[in-house]
Formats: C-alpha cells, sequence, structure tokens
C-alpha cells in the first residue's frame, strides 16, 4: 500500500465509523438532561459533582468505581440513565487506540513512545498525544491508557518499547507534553504504571525493593511531571509491589505522595486484576478497578453497608471520577463515534517516525542514498511494515506502507531478498516456508479459520500461510471471524533441509499444539503470558513429515509462532538469496529487527534468529551495507565495524515504509537522539545480578540506586556501544558560547556543513548527586540530564538557544528532612549532544 492507500480503507472506516449513539451510553444532551442542576455548564466540575453526588445512592456511586465486563462491555462503566451519567469508556494505548472493547479498531499505528523520546522535541510529543486524544473520541470512548512512564532500568524488560527510555527528566517533558496533547481532544489520560512496573517477569508478583532517594529521583519524577504539568486526569497503579505493598494499595504512594503531596485531582485506575482486597485497596487510594469489578463496584458497596469500607472513602472515589469526567466535558456531548481522518493522523505518524530516527554510524558518508544508485532491500521487514510491539500496546492499523513499497514508489531501482523468515516473539526465527509444504504444493501450509474453537464445521477462510505466526499487536487474524472464540488449523509437510537434529518451538496465548507425523508432540496450554515448548526431532533430508499445528483463542490476546532450530551447519538458502541481491547493487541495507511485547521479558539483548548471521554475510557481499534497526530497545552489533552504516528507527508505525525512505535518500535529516544507552554486553547493563533482576525469591532489589542508564555507565566508567542523547546528522555542528544565569543556559550553534540539519543540545549537571545518602556500594553518577532543546538550521546559519533549568537541576533529595534540598556548593554545568560528548563546561555557584 503506497504513500495513501486510503480510498478503499477510508470507505470502510467511514461506514464504521458513522455518527451514531454508542450502545449502552448515556444521550448527555437529551431532553429530560437539560434541566437538571448538574448540567449546568456555568458551574465549575467541583460545584456540579456536588450537585450530582447528592443525588446518587450508595450503589450508583459505587458503580462509577469498577468496569463492566460481559459479552457487550469491556473498560467501561454503565450509564445511570435516570441522573444522565455517561458511561466512562476506556482503551488501550499508549502508540494507537488499541481495543477498548470486544472489537479491535482500525486506527492509526503511531510509531513506539521509545522513538517519540528518541525526537527529544516535545511540540512532536503534543501532536503524537493529539493524535491519540482524537482517535480514543472517534471510536467513542473518553479515557485512553497511556502514557507508560516506566523508567527503563534493564533493556531486557518487554515493555522498554512502550516508554520513555532511561533519564526521569526526559520522560517527564515528554510525558507533560504527549498529555496535553490527549487531552486537548477531551480525553482523559492515564498516567502508567504507578509505580516501577520495571520488568515483566513475575510482574504481578514481583516486590521491587526501593530506598526513599531511588524512588524520588529516578522513578517518582515522570509521574510527578504528568501531573504537575500534564494535569493528567488519571494515573494506573501497577501490577507489582513497591517495597513490600502492592501498588494499588499503596497508601503511601497513591494517597501520600500523589494525591496529598503533588496535588493530584484525578482518579487512580488499577491495571488489570491488580487489586486483591477491598478494603486494602479503597483506604490505600484506588479509586477504580478494571477489568471488572472483582474488589470495587458492587463489592465496594456492600462493604461500605457493612462498615468495612468508610462511606468518605465512597464519596472521595467517585467525586474523583464523576469530577474528572465533568472537566473534560464527557457529560456536555454525546458519546459517539466518528469517521477517523486518517490521512492527516498518518501524516503526524510519518513526521514522528521521521523524527525518532537515530542515526548512529555513516562511514565514508554512505547516506544518504542516491535516487540514481541502486539499492538491495533485505530482511522481513523490507517487504513488511514493521508497526509496533506487541501486548496492550497493538493496534490494528488502517493501511501501512513498507520500505520496499516506498522506495520503488520513488522509482529507485531496487533488489530485493527476504534473507530469512518473520521475526516474532522468541529469539529463533519462525520454520521458514522453504521447508513446509500446504495440501495443494505451495510453499508453506493449508490454514483454515473457524469461527468457533473446536475447529467444527466449515471454515470460514480457507487458504495457503507462508509461517505460522500471530502477531500479539494485531487484531484478529482473517476476516469473518468473531472478536473471540475462534480456532486455526494449519496442515501440510514439513521436509528438513539437511540431515540433522531440529527443534521445534511452539510459544502462544491461549492453547495450540503441535503434531509430526499424526503424533502429538507438542502441547502448549500457553495461558496468559504466553510460554514457549519444544521439541526435538533428528530428521533425514527430504523425508517429508506431516506437520499440523492447532490453535485456538476464546478470549484475550491471540499470540502464536511455531519457530525452529536447524542443524547449526544448515546453509540457509534465504541468506544465500540475499548475498545475491547485495552483491548486484550499489547499496545494500539490511532491516533487522526484533519484537518485544507485553508479558515477556527479552531472553537476551541479541538480534532473534539469524540475523547477526544475514548481516554479516551481506556486509561481505557488499562493503556499502546499511543496517536499519527496527527494535524496542537495544541490541548487541557484533557486525558494526563491519558495516558502512547503521540507523535506528525503533518500531516505526504505519508509515514505516515512507518514513525509511524519506530518511534513507536524504528527505529528511535523521534528528533522532537515544534515549537510552546501547550497551556493548548484556553484562554492562544496569541491574545486572539475579538479586537485582528479575529477583531472587519475589524480591528485586534495586542496589544501584540512582545508577540507571548513563548514570550507572558514568559511574563506573563503563564505554557503552552508543551513549544516552547520540545521533548524527547529515550535517556537522559547532557549540560554542556557553553561559549560565540563574535558571537557564545559552549556547551558540552553527551549521557548519553542507546541509539543513538538526541538532539536540544537551545540558547536564555534575555534582548534584554528590550531595546526600547512597546506599551501600552505590556510586554518585557524576552527572544527570537538566535541559535540552532542538534546533534545525540550514548550511552555514548558526543562532544562541536558550535551555531553561527548573528548580531541581541542582537539587536532590534529602531522606532526613524528606524533601527536595540544594546543597551550598560548586556545580558543574555541561553542554553537549551527548552524555559522553559534553565539550562546554562552566562552573556555578548554587544553594
Amino acid at each position: 500500500m503506497h504513500r495513501h492507500p486510503l480510498k478503499a480503507a477510508l470507505g470502510s472506516i467511514v461506514l464504521l465509523a458513522a455518527v451514531v449513539t454508542v450502545p449502552g451510553t448515556a444521550h448527555a444532551a437529551a431532553p429530560n438532561c437539560a434541566g437538571l442542576p448538574w448540567m449546568d455548564r456555568s458551574l465549575s466540575p467541583a460545584e456540579r459533582t456536588g450537585l450530582l453526588m447528592a443525588q446518587m445512592t450508595v450503589e450508583e456511586k459505587a458503580s462509577m468505581t469498577a468496569s463492566v465486563s460481559d459479552d457487550r462491555h469491556a473498560r467501561e462503566t454503565l450509564p445511570i440513565d435516570r441522573l444522565c451519567v455517561p458511561a466512562l469508556r476506556l482503551n488501550n494505548g499508549p502508540a494507537g487506540v488499541g481495543s477498548g472493547g470486544p472489537v479491535q479498531p482500525q486506527t492509526t499505528a503511531l510509531p513506539a513512545p521509545l522513538g517519540l523520546a528518541a525526537s527529544f522535541d516535545p511540540a512532536a510529543a503534543r501532536a503524537y498525544g493529539q493524535v491519540l486524544g482524537r482517535e480514543t473520541r472517534d471510536t467513542g470512548r473518553n479515557l485512553m491508557e497511556g502514557p507508560n512512564l516506566n523508567i527503563a532500568r534493564t533493556p531486557l524488560n518487554g515493555r522498554t518499547f512502550e516508554a520513555f527510555g532511561e533519564d526521569p527528566y526526559l520522560a517527564g517533558r515528554i510525558s507533560a507534553a504527549t498529555i496535553k496533547g490527549i487531552q486537548s481532544q477531551g480525553v482523559i489520560a492515564d498516567a502508567k504504571h504507578y509505580l516501577a512496573n520495571n520488568q515483566e517477569e513475575d510482574r504481578d508478583t514481583v516486590d521491587e525493593r526501593i530506598d526513599e532517594r531511588t524512588l524520588r529521583e529516578i522513578y517518582l519524577p515522570g509521574f510527578e511531571a504528568s501531573v504537575k504539568d500534564g494535569r493528567a486526569g488519571s494515573v494506573m497503579c501497577a501490577k507489582n509491589l513497591v517495597n513490600g505493598s502492592h501498588a494499588c494499595e499503596h497508601e503511601r504512594l497513591q494517597q501520600g505522595v500523589l494525591k496529598d503531596e503533588w496535588g493530584f485531582e484525578g482518579f487512580t485506575v488499577s491495571d488489570f486484576a491488580s487489586c486483591y482486597d477491598t478494603v486494602r485497596c479503597s483506604s490505600g487510594g484506588m479509586d477504580f478497578e478494571l477489568p471488572d469489578g472483582k474488589h470495587f463496584g458492587a463489592v465496594l458497596a456492600e462493604a461500605v453497608r457493612a462498615g468495612r469500607v468508610s462511606q468518605a472513602e465512597l464519596d472521595d472515589h467517585a467525586r474523583r471520577i464523576l469530577q474528572t469526567m465533568f472537566r473534560f466535558g464527557i457529560f456536555d456531548r454525546p458519546q459517539t463515534t466518528r469517521p477517523i481522518d486518517a490521512e492527516r493522523d498518518g501524516r503526524v505518524a510519518r513526521r514522528v517516525a521521521e523524527d525518532a530516527t537515530v542515526l548512529l554510524k555513516n562511514a565514508g558518508g554512505v547516506l544518504p542514498l542516491s535516487r540514481h544508485d541502486s539499492v538491495a532491500l533485505i530482511g522481513p521487514g523490507s517487504a513488511d511494515a514493521v508497526t509496533g510491539g506487541g501486548g496492550s500496546v497493538g493496534v490494528a492499523p488502517i493501511y501501512k506502507v513498507s520500505p520496499l513499497e516506498a522506495f520503488r514508489e520513488r522509482g529507485v531501482d531496487v533488489r530485493h531478498a527476504q534473507g530469512m523468515p518473520p521475526v516474532d516473539l522468541g529469539p529463533q526465527p519462525a520454520v521458514p516456508s522453504y521447508a513446509l509444504t500446504s495440501q495443494d504444493g505451495r510453499h508453506g501450509l493449508t490454514a483454515r479459520y473457524y469461527a468457533n474453537t473446536t475447529w467444527s464445521g466449515q471454515p470460514k477462510i480457507e487458504r495457503v500461510d507462508p509461517f505460522v505466526v500471530m502477531d500479539p499487536s494485531g487484531g484478529r487474524p482473517a476476516e469473518g471471524l468473531p472478536p473471540d472464540g475462534w480456532s486455526i488449523r494449519w496442515t501440510g509437510a514439513f521436509t528438513a533441509p539437511a540431515d540433522g537434529d531440529y527443534t521445534f518451538h511452539l510459544t502462544n496465548h491461549a492453547a495450540a499444539s503441535l503434531y509430526l507425523d499424526g503424533a502429538k508432540v507438542i502441547d502448549n496450554g500457553g495461558g496468559f503470558p504466553g510460554k514457549t515448548k519444544s521439541y526435538k526431532a533428528h530428521l533425514t533430508a527430504g523425508q517429508a513429515h506431516a506437520i499440523r499445528v492447532d490453535y485456538a483463542k476464546a478470549g484475550g490476546q491471540a499470540m502464536l509462532e511455531l519457530a525452529w532450530t536447524p542443524p547449526a551447519d544448515l546453509a540457509d538458502p534465504q541468506i544465500a538469496e540475499a548475498v545475491r541481491a547485495a552483491r548486484g547493487a550499489d547499496t545494500a541495507v539490511v532491516f533487522a529487527a526484533n519484537k518485544d511485547t507485553e508479558d515477556i521479558d527479552r531472553p537476551g539483548l541479541a538480534l532473534p534468529g539469524h540475523q547477526d548471521a544475514l548481516i554479516e554475510a551481506v556486509a561481505k557481499a557488499n562493503p556499502n551495507t546499511v543496517v536499519v534497526l527496527n527494535t524496542g530497545g537495544p541490541v548487541l552489533m557484533p557486525w558494526a565495524d563491519e558495516v558502512a552504516g547503521i540507523v535506528q528507527e525503533w518500531y516505526p508505525g504505519e508509515e514505516h515504509g515512507n518514513a525509511a525512505a524519506s530518511v534513507l535518500l536524504g528527505g529528511r535529516d535523521p534528528s533522532g537522539r537515544l534515549p537510552i544507552t546501547f550497551p556493548k554486553s548484556l553484562t554492562d547493563t544496569p541491574a545486572n545480578t539475579p538479586a537485582q533482576y528479575p529477583g531472587v525469591d519475589g524480591i528485586a532489589t534495586y542496589s544501584e540506586g540512582l545508577d540507571v542508564g548513563y548514570r550507572h555507565y558514568d559511574a563506573k566508567g563503563i564505554e557503552p556501544l552508543f551513549p544516552f542523547g547520540y545521533g548524527l546528522s547529515y550535517s556537522t555542528f559547532r557549540l560554542s558560547r556557553l553561559k549560565v544565569r540563574k535558571d537557564q543556559v545559552t549556547v551558540h550553534v552553527r551549521n557548519t556543513g553542507e546541509r539543513r540539519g538538526s541538532q539536540v543540545v544537551q545540558v547536564y549537571v555534575g555534582g548534584a548527586d554528590d550531595h546526600g545518602d547512597l546506599g551501600p556500594g552505590q556510586v554518585a553518577p557524576p552527572r544527570r540530564l537538566a535541559g535540552f532543546t532542538k534546533i534545525t538550521l540550514p548550511p552555514g546559519a548558526s543562532r544562541t538557544v536558550t535551555v531553561k533549568l527548573d528548580d531541581r537541576a541542582f537539587a536532590h533529595w534529602d531522606v532526613k528532612t524528606h524533601a527536595w534540598v540544594t546543597t551550598p556548593d560548586t556545580y558543574t554545568v555541561l553542554a553537549g549532544t551527548s552524555s559522553r560528548d559534553l565539550p562546554l563546561k562552566a562552573s556555578v555557584r548554587r544553594g
């Protein structure tokens, strides 16, 4: 699908999004509502809430505190028609509007939030948030579950791509701007996951043990900025425990810090199934329960009637929810769906994807590519857009553009080779189509899709699938299937390409089975999160074996991959094809990827499958090889010295191809900078002992303290592969004339190159972390990010930029007084273009 492949898509979207009232939603403008006193828009939200609550019963107030989950409703309350109270309707995020109910809508697939952070541009974040807010309203919802603010403590976290990286200041700036964008559309933003949801492994049970100063300086600032600057309407409490208490029962964090200290006036929402006790959640400050009323809703009303929960607590929960709904105009407009402007929002997706692109290496000026030279596009991501990661962040895009389509549309002489099977969830690649034969003799397997969970009756669809892969970021796998309650059966033959030992891996949510020659060799109940089971067999080259895969999904998210580990000496014909394509082109571009997802942490930092071998083989065949990474975070690069160029695109969203072509061909400067450090090895990363991650006996000990991200590498003197804040331009820049005033820094920037380009001026403060108490064995980080600004200049132009410093720039959290303190001392202000490139320095006295 090309640049504006929207006529056919938009026709169906407009039909689906005709302006109709959503079922089960009150008509806020109905005549019988107009005369009610709380429908008077001249009153404040607090006044309107007081008038309404005076007329509500205990049961009605309690009904506002829990979502309903049934065949027709999900992530929403039921309206109270007699009082004209509309439904509160939530939906998944935060990289586009995901499913809020039983049907996955088609919406704009935005770039991953980690890529948004790489833009270092709050204006881009606001535009991104506006798309989230608009399309939340377009789909008939009124609360967006996002942004995700969890700090990248370990790069193995499966949800690293969903948040804003390793630095709390950057996360706070980008999150506040995103929230302002969301809420400018009359939609409530939901900052999540409060607090320290920094790993997926054991996320429901792990106890994150974090000292007070580290909480205040690393893990709380992003949420504080979201509440104070962004004025978020809601905050989602996390699944994990923090210092011995479940996050959704944590009175100190929810009531003490969030509501009392920061003055948060909105309401807190539980992550799915994260409340374990009605009384503890209520007294702990949780206001709303997802996905249903197991502990709140009617159960909370019963607890109030029985005297186990006070009336005052119930009133506070209901008041916060209703007052926020009034604040965002939810009472004052019909809850209807509207047509999505896919072309407008697609332009935002493309611009953000371009701004997120980080140029890591450009030896010999291999980039930008010339439109007049031939290019070999290699890798699964070259012909299929990498729209996003998996889990609740998943979006069903209205359209998507692959790099191959975009390059061809621009008239570039392109050779193409797949190079390897698609990359999905596991470290091993999917079983390739050349080893599979469908029932009609084609490469792949015959797939039959049933509208039930028992593979019975006539299939809705029958087709040949080249691989057994089901992406958790997508919607239903085929048209005509119900949202839940369907099954698939793949049948055909597997033929070993060489003698040797083969291991088959089945990774899935729900239930899946693998049969070889009629025998069930893997029975994987899967569940949620998904698990992997394996089967090993010695097979003979050329001998066909009957193969069958059964998959049934009754509820939850779909996810499935049949992968393999072939003999180590197997000559891969797809790599040989890629080498031939590379030799025949002026430049070879290899698109390499991983598939990060909620529920599963990464097993390591290596690219999955045979991608390292593919890159090395292509680089040997063509010295002008560029690697484009579509990954959810840092990866190891054993081939970095062998390739001419390296580009980090993250998960670029539906406009993947157009953004890639624009930057690689020089239409846009790669202006992104790394929001997370890329290490040389896993052992170099923070939190790299079992006690720190994933934890021992259910406890993850944050003994690294403040040494998170670049602070860790700086404090320990470890050289990263690419540092935080790093990124090249197609032009060159010189920074000079650093001046520090009370609350701002000025730097003179000159474009010394021959092209228009962008630079991110970064300001760090040294010395602030030397004060205050540190834990045993902790080393004070020598500096931390205190401000940044992005500037674009034509060749030869210059400008003086101003970077604002907030009142925390020189402060630390004092554990004795439990307050922010600036100790009288001399501090160092540094300016440059990454955490490791800070040529400008000045000393200032503060405190």
